[in-house]
């Protein structure tokens, strides 16, 4: 049933969406849902999950480019305006719009600072503090920094004996696993940024519609 109307039927639909990093001609196929009788398009939960598929399979194409919700999620990660993120990499008022929409692409430099800053947070404070504008979620991020490294310090065992050269060997391995873990944790942390980025349902609309 319709959501909005409470009468007609939803009926699955399909549409384009085009993009063209370096110039190339890349379609994205995104379902959607339209009532028959009131003509109101929506997106039910399994589309919505499929859309995502099918905007993240793009990357393939992006030979370096950082997609939209990429941008889109390293912004609201900090909780930053498209203008205050545009003044902290020293870009024009609109320029975060026109990149989280792909209207337009960041240049290499440009592309390179945004890399920096989603990889090392460091780089994102000292940007800002340069540009004068304020991180307001940067202390929450902190505190998501010190989670992971107290995940990794519990994962690592109690350091040998010099009687047990084994385990000595053993203890090596499972530290190099140990940071392995820490660096999937964040990974896995900013994987959750990106799709909680898209699951804003105005910001995916300017990303994927």
């Amino acid at each position: 049933m319709c959501p909005a109307c409470r009468k007609g039927c939803l009926v699955a639909a399909e549409r384009i969406r085009v993009f063209e990093p370096h110039g190339k001609h890349v379609e994205v196929k995104l379902q959607t849902s339209q009532c028959d009788a009131c003509g109101e398009t929506t997106t039910t939960a399994s589309q919505h999950k499929s859309n995502l598929r099918a905007l993240a399979e793009r990357k393939v194409n992006y030979d370096g480019l950082l997609m939209g919700e990429e941008i889109l999620a390293l912004r609201k990660r900090y909780g930053l305006t498209q203008q205050q993120a545009s003044a902290v990499f020293g870009k024009g008022k609109i320029a975060f719009s026109r990149y989280e929409s792909e209207t337009t692409y960041p240049d290499e430099s440009t592309t390179l600072l945004l890399r920096l800053a989603i990889e090392r947070p460091e780089v994102m404070k000292d940007l800002a503090d340069k540009a004068g504008v304020e991180l307001p979620l940067w202390l929450e991020r902190c505190e998501d920094s010190q989670r992971v490294k107290l995940r990794s310090i519990r994962r690592v065992p109690a350091p040998a004996t010099h009687k047990e050269h084994a385990r000595v060997s053993m203890y090596g391995a499972e530290s190099a696993l140990a940071r392995l873990a820490t660096a999937v944790d964040v990974k896995k942390s900013w994987t959750t940024w990106t799709k909680a980025a898209c699951n804003d349902s105005q910001e995916l609309e300017a990303v994927a519609s």
